[in-house]
């Protein structure tokens, strides 16, 4: 499962904070990236991602190019920067969650990942991030205690849970991401996406991607 923690935030390079910080919003409001890899064999992927503010669509991946698409007008890149990010290499599969004879990964097989923070209203924060493999709840990172912990019992999840843990430096860099980049990106955008939100409210819309959601236990960190 590729879970590298420098896949998630790069896209949302963006907006810089505003000198004063912006209010807590009066309703609770999560950033949210959600992102699907298939692994139809060791050399070929295909990948989706998708950043919402709410229920609100930022940005989107574009897998051909590896291009991020910047789908409202105020998450603009920094002038000059090229945005990108790296199509996911199989050799991080390997390198995570490798192949020993007595725990075989089904080929092809889909990895999904549900990972940000949610601004609740008394100004606290709350980061997440929940892997699923073909449709089943298989890890979640504990971002207050910075550990992983599997969701199921079979020895491959407890196998994949070992493995994350023992990368410490990576669990306290997903730690920081969580609870402190994130939170600042989505104050940022909570304060220059105001108009857009308010839009969004009074049309009462709701993302495609959020009702295609599997039915897990994605972005409520319950253990």
């Amino acid at each position: 499962m590729n879970l590298s923690p420098h896949l998630l935030y790069p896209p949302l390079v963006s907006s810089p904070l505003p000198t004063a910080s912006p209010p807590v919003p009066p309703e609770s409001l999560t950033l949210r990236l959600l992102q699907t890899i298939i692994f139809h064999n060791a050399s070929s992927t295909d990948m989706e991602l998708t950043a919402l503010l709410g229920d609100l669509e930022t940005h989107s991946l574009d897998c051909s190019t590896c291009e991020i698409r910047f789908l409202q007008p105020w998450p603009v890149r920094p002038r000059g920067e090229r945005p990108h990010v790296p199509a996911p290499d199989p050799s991080d599969l390997q390198t995570v969650c490798p192949h020993p004879p007595a725990l075989p990964l089904p080929d092809p097989f889909v990895t999904q990942v549900s990972t940000g923070c949610e601004l609740l209203p008394n100004g606290t924060s709350r980061g997440f991030y929940d892997g699923g493999m073909n449709g089943e709840d298989f890890v979640s990172f504990d971002a207050d205690a910075g550990k992983w912990v599997a969701r199921r019992g079979d020895k491959l999840a407890l196998h994949i849970q070992d493995i994350l843990n023992y990368n410490w430096p990576a669990a306290n860099k997903l730690q920081f991401l969580l609870k402190t980049t994130c939170v600042n990106k989505t104050k940022s955008f909570v304060h220059y996406g105001k108009e857009s939100l308010a839009r969004q409210g009074e049309a009462g819309h709701n993302s495609l991607l959020i009702e295609m959601q599997p039915p897990l236990g994605w972005g409520r960190g319950s253990l």
